[in-house]
């Protein structure tokens, strides 16, 4: 087996054949050498807040633990001991580990440190991302529940006009009768 500087070697110099092979393999996604990936943007506002929930660990460096601390009204150590819930072996400290729900993850799916809110959380977007299990979450939670507002307004205007129909079927009915 080849040492690993090879093979990313190896990689780098062959990078279109990856980018083919990812291609073919996952044709809903654009991969490009540029970015990561060129999926459509989507709303924010409008998900469930997978990011927050689903979208691994969230490390934070020394200048984010200085402006949340600041933001909570805490000292820096204070912050640490409240609210880093995980320290990796390099040192890492990490504020959400794995896949649970961040602990600034408010009631109305909102992030109550936002302005605050730590670089990895500023610099991530489902959409641009390697991993696209966030997005297509969200794609699919947006897009369905869009979808099933579209269909059932579709419904409602349906029974309103069959609604329509029989109101002025009964009033002919009436003038003739």
């Amino acid at each position: 087996m080849k040492p690993l500087p090879k093979v990313l070697r190896d990689i780098v110099r062959r990078k279109d054949v990856l980018l083919e092979a990812l291609r073919r393999a996952m044709p809903q996604v654009t991969v490009t050498a540029e970015s990561k990936t060129e999926n459509p943007p989507l709303s924010c506002l409008k998900c469930a807040s997978f990011c927050c929930k689903l979208a691994g660990y969230v490390e934070v460096h020394r200048a984010d633990v200085r402006r949340l601390a600041k933001h909570l009204g805490l000292t820096v150590r204070e912050f640490e001991e409240k609210h880093v819930v995980e320290v990796t072996r390099k040192g890492e400290k990490l504020i959400k580990s794995g896949y649970g729900t961040c602990q600034f993850l408010t009631a109305d799916r909102r992030c109550s440190v936002y302005s605050a809110r730590p670089r990895d959380c500023r610099e991530y977007v489902c959409w641009d991302q390697y991993d696209s299990t966030v997005y297509d979450f969200a794609y699919f939670y947006q897009k369905a529940i869009t979808a099933q507002k579209r269909a059932e307004a579709q419904k409602a205007a349906e029974a309103e006009g069959a609604k329509a129909k029989a109101r002025e079927k009964r009033r002919r009915k009436q003038r003739r009768g």
